[in-house]
């Protein structure tokens, strides 16, 4: 499993994802129980999913730079690993929360360094920002753990969600349409919905009105879905599911951009609901999407989607339907539909450890994949 950094992390990220709800069957296990659910589906899951993609993408950024180092050795997965687990340690433990911190401070902190000193050593200057990402899991844990602020967590990762999410989805497109120059990477609508976030989460750290914030997302929500006019869709229309997962992923982040933009100005749902959108919907269904195309089997051109991943993807769009209340059947099914999907996921990644590591990793073979 040290074979390469995705093969821990990604499992890692499912099998936590399916094991955090079962929180609710044993609440005792953590001082708060409400808080520990918010906490480790970003810190935990998301978290562990983060690295595993920034860490196989980092080789490709090296070799853009013409840089002859690799990505990251085996000690050094060892070592985030190790980081992740006293990050879950400490996070559910009764620690004081300077201690917590500390413990929950380790992993962020070492995936940065994983990523940083590579980039700075090769010169790929351009690739710093998405490096010194993971420094914004420190902001989360700082404010879930000192002030119980979800909302942080929410617009944190939304934005972190758009900003890689924004590059790779229309990558794929592009390079599965065979044109790497569809568009500009970072349209007038990408840089506006983007810094339109990115101005909400600044104003929510700072204490402003929930409802210019709310304003604020709602503009975002717009801005994201225009992003489409960008892309190249045409090969997620030519039974290319991969690349349909992607974009039904995608589609959460104005969807959930919006709702929780309603919920600030006191319209549609509850906030607390509104903003599993963002959470399930969108964290849960990228990071599934992207996860996933490393298992998936290789044809030419192309990556097939079997039916038991199609399964998992599904089970993550009907549990945040149901937790979204579409659907009035309480939290249960929600729950137990999205453990079962990330079950689904952990089992990919264990047999993914039987098989040689596929290369590209994340793609189809080369010339069809970015």
């Amino acid at each position: 499993m040290w074979r390469a950094p995705h093969l821990s992390l990604f499992l890692l990220s499912a099998l936590w994802a399916g094991l955090v709800p079962l929180i609710w069957l044993w609440p005792d296990i953590a001082c708060d129980p409400v808080a520990w659910h918010r906490q480790e589906l970003v810190l935990g899951f998301a978290a562990a999913a983060m690295g595993g993609y920034l860490l196989t993408a980092l080789p490709h950024w090296l070799k853009q730079a013409g840089a002859k180092v690799g990505g990251p050795s085996r000690g050094g997965t060892v070592t985030l690993v190790a980081a992740w687990g006293i990050g879950r340690l400490a996070g559910g433990s009764c620690q004081p929360d300077a201690m917590a911190l500390a413990g929950l401070a380790l992993y962020p902190l070492a995936l940065t360094f994983s990523l940083v000193a590579p980039i700075l050593r090769a010169g790929a200057w351009t690739r710093l920002p998405i490096a010194l990402a993971p420094l914004l899991l420190l902001l989360i844990a700082v404010r879930l753990r000192l002030a119980a602020d979800s909302l942080t967590a929410v617009l944190g990762m939304a934005l972190l969600c758009a900003g890689v999410g924004g590059r790779i989805v229309p990558a794929f497109l592009a390079a599965r349409a065979g044109n790497r120059r569809a568009g500009p990477p970072w349209p007038w609508s990408a840089r506006t919905a983007n810094g339109a976030l990115a101005l909400a989460l600044a104003l929510h750290l700072t204490g402003a009105e929930e409802g210019w914030i709310g304003a604020l997302l709602l503009f975002a929500a717009f801005g994201q879905a225009a992003r489409l006019w960008w892309w190249d869709l045409a090969p997620a229309t030519r039974g290319h599911h991969d690349l349909v997962m992607l974009l039904c992923a995608w589609l959460w982040l104005p969807l959930g951009l919006g709702l929780v933009g309603a919920a600030l100005l006191g319209v549609g749902l509850p906030r607390a609901t509104a903003v599993h959108a963002l959470t399930m919907g969108l964290m849960g269904s990228l990071v599934l999407a992207v996860m996933a195309r490393s298992w998936m089997r290789r044809a030419p051109g192309c990556l097939l989607v079997d039916w038991a991943t199609a399964m998992a993807f599904a089970l993550v769009q009907l549990s945040t339907g149901l937790r979204l209340g579409l659907v009035e059947f309480g939290e249960g099914p929600a729950a137990a539909s999205w453990s079962l999907a990330w079950g689904i996921a952990a089992a990919h990644c264990v047999a993914a450890l039987l098989r040689p590591v596929p290369h590209p990793i994340l793609s189809a073979a080369r010339g069809a994949g970015p």
